[in-house]
């Protein structure tokens, strides 16, 4: 996926403009969208629209109904009028779906369809609808975008019933590719439920509606817009966390809860907002935030019921550690390896000595991670392995990333050493962890080694937390790529 265009805007003009930049497919995406696109006739007012009024920006649309209602506006089903609009050229297909502001006036409305058009310029996947156009200076503000007739699954609930297990399979799969797509691009969503999934019609899902969505912690925001707070999600989907209303509590697991309490109401056929009783709070004592699967559908499988529990977990740090987790172990599901969460890394944690992690801090030469490792909470990651032992396998679900403390780490593919690390604060296996990509090599303890595992929401919050380890990170990434093959490093 290639970097977002960014923005600049002509206020005199009333003009949005995309900086020239070539798409992924060598297109010109430049954009330039005016309040009236050149007509002098006033566009309707959105409270007013009725089919047959047309709306203007990059294209002209007709409305034809209204699709649905929601708190900053209206859906409405429309009709692109020019006849040169080509879709593979980035126009838009015959019918669209206009997601119109009820008051452009309302600087939360108008937010919240910057939010939506910010996400949906940057993250580029067939589980996300795609954006064509867009009009936020005009009278009416709306976007254009890729029209599902099917609907979502809040309006099909009542004809589809409870999903079967291979649905729920599906739609946990689809979920988890489209957050990953908006993670990588550092969007975090907070609003998965029923009413924002789409059928796409072949059996599969598209999550909709990113209005609240939230800068993750890779490109930090703020929480409240004007008087009204964003990130807080729909009460019953809504992760424990998104209740605290703290920004700093958010993360790529918060999502995962969604996915997790999405997959739950439909393979139960239980509404959680409207069945509150259902819930599961840490002050009544409850490890997970919902009750166990197989206690409501007795004919839940069991591999289903441990990855849907394990999104809802009431504390975040227990839940997985970020989409590629969850694919890896859904992959693996689906070639029949079964599902097992004590991986290699993840069995390591929690064991280690806590007089023995301060002697190790205590000879730390590089002064940056022995400020680091010092923090609070932070022995949590340290794990130590004996000579010969697998640090991490190419058949590990969990993909964590090893930061090299003391001892050194053969990287082995095929059974082959192709290098050997020794050196205090080299990170290992980052790419993966960040990307979800299938891991090639096999990373094993060279002498007594000691090193700090992160999976994918901890290294976020490892790197925003401390800017140098990011800087760092990236170097040793490009003196990895400009060295040429891989080879032992002293």
């Amino acid at each position: 996926m290639g970097a977002p265009p960014s923005h600049s805007s002509n206020p005199a003009s009333g003009t949005i403009l995309l900086d020239h930049t070539e798409s992924e497919t060598g297109q010109d995406t430049t954009l330039d969208c005016t309040a009236t696109a050149g007509g002098s006739e006033s566009p309707p007012s959105a409270r007013a629209l009725q089919p047959g009024d047309e709306l203007r920006a990059r294209f002209r649309y007709r409305v034809l109904r209204r699709l649905g209602r929601g708190g900053f506006g209206s859906v409405f089903l429309a009709r692109c009028l020019d006849d040169d609009a080509v879709e593979s050229q980035g126009g838009p297909p015959r019918l669209v779906a206009l997601k119109v502001m009820a008051r452009p006036d309302d600087p939360q409305a108008r937010n919240s369809l910057k939010r939506e058009l910010a996400a949906l310029l940057a993250v580029h996947h067939d589980r996300i609808p795609k954006l064509y156009d867009w009009n936020i200076d005009g009278e009416t503000a709306f976007a254009a975008i890729q029209y599902f007739p099917a609907g979502s699954l809040a309006d099909a609930w009542p004809f589809l019933g409870r999903l079967s297990s291979e649905q729920t399979w599906r739609l946990l799969s689809d979920l988890t590719q489209a957050l990953g797509a908006a993670h990588r691009a550092s969007i975090l969503h907070l609003d998965v439920k029923p009413s924002n999934v789409l059928l796409d019609g072949n059996g599969g899902y598209v999550l909709t509606d990113f209005g609240v969505s939230h800068s993750s912690r890779m490109s930090k925001g703020l929480l409240h817009q004007g008087q009204l707070s964003i990130g807080l999600g729909t009460h019953g989907y809504r992760a424990p966390e998104q209740a605290t209303a703290k920004v700093q509590s958010f993360d790529l697991r918060t999502d995962l809860w969604g996915v997790g309490a999405t997959a739950w109401a439909l393979f139960t056929g239980i509404d959680l907002n409207k069945r509150h009783d259902v819930l599961r709070t840490r002050e009544q004592g409850n490890i997970y935030g919902l009750q166990a699967l197989s206690d409501v559908a007795l004919d839940c499988p069991p591999p289903l019921e441990e990855m849907v529990m394990e999104m809802l977990h009431i504390d975040p740090t227990q839940r997985p550690g970020g989409t590629g987790e969850v694919l890896a172990r859904i992959r693996a599901i689906a070639s029949g390896f079964g599902l097992d969460t004590a991986t290699i890394t993840s069995a390591h944690r929690d064991h280690a000595n806590p007089e023995e992690i301060a002697a190790i801090i205590e000879t730390l030469v590089d002064p940056l991670w022995a400020s680091i490792c010092r923090g609070p909470g932070f022995d949590r990651y340290f794990v130590q392995f004996e000579d010969g032992e697998t640090i991490t396998a190419v058949s590990d679900l969990a993909q964590h990333t090893v930061l090299l403390l003391r001892g050194g780490i053969e990287v082995e593919i095929d059974e082959k050493v192709i290098a050997i690390e020794t050196r205090e604060g080299t990170f290992l296996g980052a790419i993966s962890t960040l990307t979800g990509a299938r891991r090639h090599a096999a990373l094993r303890a060279v002498g007594r080694t000691w090193c700090c595992l992160f999976n994918e929401a901890e290294l976020e919050q490892l790197v925003t937390c401390n800017p140098a380890v990011a800087v760092r990170m990236v170097r040793s990434m490009a003196d990895r790529i400009a060295s040429g093959p891989p080879r032992h490093r002293p």
